[in-house]
């Protein structure tokens, strides 16, 4: 079967609102528990108001990055290159694959930063004159759980302007094969964030909460929770690697 621009422009669209969508909900439901958390601790501590407000918009702002990217990685592929008559089922996949890495790959950062930014929203409302340190705290722990997120990033980036264009004599089975491989990347990076972005949420949430009940060993807590989520991390790294191997390699 010959693919016509249209067909590649069906698998782009496609691969748009998986992306949007998938970080719209995940982005929005993180977003949320920053939200709940502090309204929480605001009945709690009414007299912290102010750094309760501070802590949640910073928190929500970094939730939302996951979300920021697969907005960028839509409008790429809705007004980027999908007309060309080039590429065939190759670009047709990419294009697929690049959705589905970036929907799925924020997936995890982004409840992992939620949670996080509720922790710390519930920590400043015990502890209200430490929160510069736990919101310090939940920053680094946010950053650091969005690293999947960015590997998904540059996945998608490479599924969109790095993959050659098909051959006219190439071979049905080879066409398959290669087709499966670029599908099999965006799923493997997607999939591969999944538990360390909410893991790495999860040790920034305990953290910043630790932090807020006790102050005086924030250095050791910061120090136990950039070992764990480098060890975390390593997960998604192995994706991000089979991920470049099924693009290039094969």
């Amino acid at each position: 079967m010959v693919l016509t621009n249209e067909h590649i422009q069906m698998a782009a669209f496609l691969g748009a609102g998986i992306s949007v969508g998938l970080g719209a909900i995940t982005t929005g439901i993180g977003s949320g528990i920053i939200a709940g958390e502090s309204a929480y601790g605001l009945v709690r501590q009414p007299k912290a108001n102010d750094q309760l407000f501070r802590t949640m918009l910073i928190g929500q702002a970094a939730a939302q990055t996951a979300g920021i990217f697969a907005l960028v990685i839509s409008m790429l592929l809705i007004y980027g290159r999908s007309d060309l008559p080039e590429g065939g089922w190759y670009r047709a996949a990419s294009y697929l694959a690049a959705g589905l890495a970036m929907g799925l790959g924020s997936i995890g950062p982004s409840l992992g930063a939620g949670y996080a930014g509720g922790q710390a929203c519930n920590a400043v409302a015990r502890m209200p004159k430490e929160s510069n340190s736990i919101m310090g705290n939940m920053l680094i722990g946010q950053a650091l759980s969005q690293t999947s997120a960015i590997f998904a990033l540059v996945v998608a980036f490479l599924l969109i302007y790095s993959i050659p264009v098909q051959p006219a004599d190439i071979s049905t089975g080879r066409i398959i094969v290669k087709t499966l491989a670029i599908i099999g990347a965006g799923l493997s990076i997607g999939f591969g964030t999944l538990g360390p972005g909410s893991g790495i949420g999860y040790v920034a949430g305990k953290a910043s909460n630790m932090v807020g009940r006790f102050s005086h060993e924030k250095s050791t807590i910061m120090r136990t929770m950039f070992l764990g989520a480098a060890v975390s991390e390593s997960t998604a790294i192995y994706s991000l690697v089979v991920s470049f191997l099924l693009i290039f390699a094969l």
